[in-house]
């Protein structure tokens, strides 16, 4: 499988040759290189979330890439519906768990330390996931939802190919 994504950083004064890891608690499904599936949302992240106070330049950078993985390195959670189900019942069974042993929610961070600690989807490149938009910004229908906020996290950057530049963009 081939699929061309996109990734946002801030604009630096030597421009990355390959994309940035994510590492840290925050990361939605543990550390790895993130990238947009559309341009659109590349585009939103850079504004939302690479033009705070410290970015000196008010710029920031978009990439552009291929990710080339076989179909059982994959997990789409986003149109597989088998697949969506499985990573569903694997993230409620860990809270369950979670929540029966310390009587209380567990946190993003407890998540990624659990799949980092039992190295749950270790053998797989690339998830595909959609997250929840928090505002009406890229939809013609208030209040509907119908665009999907697609991301993908790999985890093995051989997969990664064709990094080039595609445009640097002013903060608004």
């Amino acid at each position: 499988m081939e699929l061309e994504v996109y990734h946002t950083q801030e604009l630096r004064s030597e421009e990355l040759k390959f994309p940035c890891l994510a590492e840290g608690s925050q990361q939605w499904l543990g550390d790895g290189y993130y990238f947009w599936q559309d341009y659109e949302f590349s585009n939103w992240w850079g504004q939302n979330k690479k033009c705070g106070n410290g970015n000196r330049t008010r710029q920031f950078s978009i990439f552009k890439c291929i990710l080339t993985f076989n179909e059982e390195d994959f997990i789409d959670t986003v149109f597989d519906e088998q697949d969506y189900y499985n990573f569903v019942a694997i993230v409620e069974k860990f809270a369950k768990k979670y929540i029966q042993k310390n009587k209380s929610k567990p946190s993003l961070e407890d998540f990624n330390d659990f799949i980092s600690d039992f190295n749950i989807w270790g053998n797989i490149k690339v998830i595909r996931f959609q997250d929840v938009p928090e505002s009406d910004e890229h939809i013609e229908v208030k209040g509907f939802y119908y665009k999907k906020r697609i991301q993908l996290r790999v985890n093995e950057p051989e997969i990664i190919s064709n990094f080039v530049h595609f445009k640097n963009l002013y903060c608004v």
